[in-house]
């Protein structure tokens, strides 16, 4: 037996704004150097993943992905100096959040 949670951030207002899955799309996209790429290693559509990002963005007013279209080699996505700071944070709060609940599960059914 073990426990099991999910978290995710949700705006002010309560809506929802963005979980792990957005959080993979987004650690993907740095670790591939492009959207279309990062998307098909987190199992989006590149449109879904487009709307995703730029969903993401509107609801917390700084950009994401710094996009350059390319000649031959094609294209490169990175993500932004803010995104890349928020991504780590959200990764340490969910490392920290799971630590806390197999603790506190351990605690309670040792």
């Amino acid at each position: 037996m073990r426990p099991r949670a999910k978290f995710w951030l949700e705006t002010e207002e309560g809506e929802y704004l963005m979980g792990p899955r957005t959080l993979r799309l987004l650690e993907a996209v740095h670790a591939e150097g492009s959207l279309k790429a990062g998307a098909r290693a987190a199992g989006f559509s590149y449109r879904s993943a487009w709307a995703r990002v730029r969903r993401v963005e509107a609801a917390l007013g700084f950009r994401l992905i710094e996009s350059h279209s390319g000649g031959e080699g094609g294209g490169q996505s990175r993500l932004t100096p803010e995104a890349l700071d928020f991504v780590q944070r959200f990764r340490a709060f969910l490392e920290r959040s799971e630590r806390f609940l197999q603790e506190a599960f351990e605690d309670a059914f040792a």
